[in-house]
């Protein structure tokens, strides 16, 4: 019996002790979704919080954008609104000294030149600056000639230097390739830049320009420009602060030297564009030198960009075929001027409109071999002139007419919205008699216009009966139609991306598909890409990416309407 008493006891304090261990956990289990449930609260909290935050960064990130977004337009509006009466002055500057003029008139033109091509200047370094803080700026790789650069350079900028009193000397290293690949545009405009100020703060002295090999691999070459002078020289204080924007040394921001502190800024922002460096070594009194250096790929000499705009630019003399052109400009400044700058060309057969309305209304009176087409003009502006143009040529089978964009908004945006809208071209203001001449011989036409269609071809096709109720050309232009706009598509990327082998079978593909259908200026277009991709020269095929889609359209409509006759 006492056994049983023990026995009993036992279970007794096993059962308390797990009552009691259970009590403990069930206690402790309660704490821990306490604490889980207060630290889901303050989750939850925290989330709330950071949804709070996303959504305040947000709305100040698009307050940034939009932000930027107003500053470039309001650049660009007030960058056109400088460059028309700018293009005005400097062009009508220019007729008036190609006229007879005393001395004392000609010093007279000449001040007037040197003041607007300053405003310029300051115009263009907003401009610049304004693109390069809006991630705009894009490079336009190409042939490198450096000995061809620096010689335009010294053509350019030797007469300022000897006013000055100064002498310019070149050292060019005779190791470097004669053509490298680069953006021959921002080399040159750093170039100017730098020896510009060199020139304006050393009198009776000497400027400076060497450029050397400094690497040199199979593919690439490191060169390194110097700009010396024997000028005042800049302190080690002042140097510091070099290269940011609206920043000069203190000698530098005094009335006798001028200027606004952003070429330097530009200068650094264009090289770092370029994967460059930039610097200066200078001490106070005893001059500077500014130098930069930028890795160039090597390009094949035999190579030659003049192949790729050799089947649209024919030199202008008496033996040139007639030209007219249709101007629309609202300026009556500019209208002026242009036609008188025209004139001097030999091109005498020129009516002048004042908007988009008056622009389509004269096209659809007479034929054009060119429109010199403004971009901002009341009633219509010059973009949508362009669009109803275009439209109109596909409706009724028209060659289509080169439109050159005329704007004081040279921002690349811009550009590119040209070129949608289906113009062909580009030309900033101001611009010189030079500039335009180059433009019109660029797009000067033949007398005879390419035909759309080989009409031979297609009334073949069309003679050709099938089983059904449908003819054979309608089901071919159907098939073409789902095929093609695809397949173009392709080969724009396959160009922009240099892919040349791939380029070079689209192309082809694309050009058969169209000879065999009667379809001739857009398979010659085909033809023309082809080749330069076969070459290796698919950047050279980029112009013509352009003019492919209105060609294609063009094609269907007139193969549309045979396919219904």
């Amino acid at each position: 019996m006492s056994n049983e008493s023990g026995e009993i006891q036992r279970l007794r304090r096993t059962i308390e002790q797990l009552s009691d261990q259970m009590i403990r956990s069930k206690e402790q289990e309660e704490r821990i979704l306490t604490e889980f449930s207060d630290m889901n609260n303050e989750l939850v909290t925290l989330q709330r919080l950071l949804a709070k935050n996303n959504n305040s960064l947000e709305a100040a990130r698009q307050q940034a954008v939009d932000a930027g977004d107003s500053k470039i337009a309001f650049i660009a509006g007030i960058s056109h609104d400088f460059r028309t009466p700018l293009n005005g002055i400097l062009g009508m500057a220019e007729m008036l000294k190609l006229s007879p003029l005393s001395e004392e008139q000609e010093n007279s033109v000449s001040v007037i030149q040197d003041a607007t091509k300053l405003l310029l200047k300051l115009i263009e370094d907003l401009l610049d600056l304004s693109k390069l803080e809006a991630g705009q700026m894009r490079l336009e790789l190409g042939e490198v000639d450096l000995q061809e650069t620096i010689n335009y350079i010294i053509r350019l900028l030797e007469p300022q230097v000897r006013k000055n009193g100064n002498q310019l000397s070149i050292d060019c290293d005779p190791r470097i390739s004669t053509l490298l690949e680069g953006d021959s545009t921002r080399i040159t405009q750093i170039l100017i830049n730098l020896i510009q100020n060199a020139n304006k703060f050393t009198s009776e002295g000497t400027v400076r320009i060497r450029v050397a090999l400094m690497k040199d691999d199979e593919i690439t070459q490191m060169i390194r420009f110097e700009v010396e002078d024997t000028g005042i020289g800049i302190s080690e204080e002042d140097q510091n602060q070099l290269f940011q924007p609206y920043v000069q040394t203190e000698r530098g921001r005094s009335s006798e030297y001028g200027g606004t502190g952003l070429g330097l800024s530009i200068c650094k922002s264009l090289v770092t564009l370029m994967e460059g460096q930039i610097g200066v070594d200078s001490q106070e009194g005893e001059g500077s030198t500014f130098w930069f250096e930028l890795t160039l790929g090597k390009k094949d000499g035999n190579q030659s960009v003049a192949s790729a705009q050799g089947h649209q630019g024919q030199d202008m003399d008496d033996e040139a075929p007639s030209v007219s052109v249709l101007l629309a400009d609202d300026n009556v400044i500019n209208r002026q001027l242009v036609m008188l700058q025209l004139k001097k060309l030999g091109i005498t057969q020129v009516d002048a409109v004042v908007n988009g309305e008056e622009a389509i209304a004269a096209f659809l009176s007479k034929k054009y071999s060119l429109i010199l087409m403004d971009y901002m003009m009341p009633v219509m502006d010059g973009l949508e002139a362009t669009r109803k143009i275009r439209s109109i040529e596909m409706d009724e089978m028209r060659h289509t007419t080169p439109i050159i964009a005329m704007t004081g908004n040279v921002m690349q945006g811009e550009k590119d919205k040209c070129m949608e809208a289906g113009m062909n071209d580009f030309i900033g203001k101001p611009f010189t008699l030079e500039i335009l001449s180059k433009m019109i011989e660029k797009w000067q036409q033949s007398s005879e216009p390419t035909e759309v269609l080989n009409m031979s071809i297609v009334h073949e096709i069309a003679e050709l009966n099938t089983d059904g109720d449908r003819t054979l050309l309608g089901m071919l232009l159907d098939m073409y139609r789902t095929d093609t706009p695809g397949k173009i598509e392709v080969l724009r990327r396959h160009i922009v991306s240099g892919d040349h082998v791939a380029a070079t079978e689209v192309a082809h593909d694309l050009k058969s598909g169209s000879l065999s259908l009667g379809i001739r200026y857009l398979s010659t277009l085909f033809a023309q890409i082809e080749q330069f991709a076969k070459e290796g020269q698919s950047r050279e095929a980029e112009p013509l990416l352009d003019a492919l889609l209105p060609a294609y359209q063009a094609a269907c409509a007139a193969l549309q309407r045979v396919s219904k006759d």
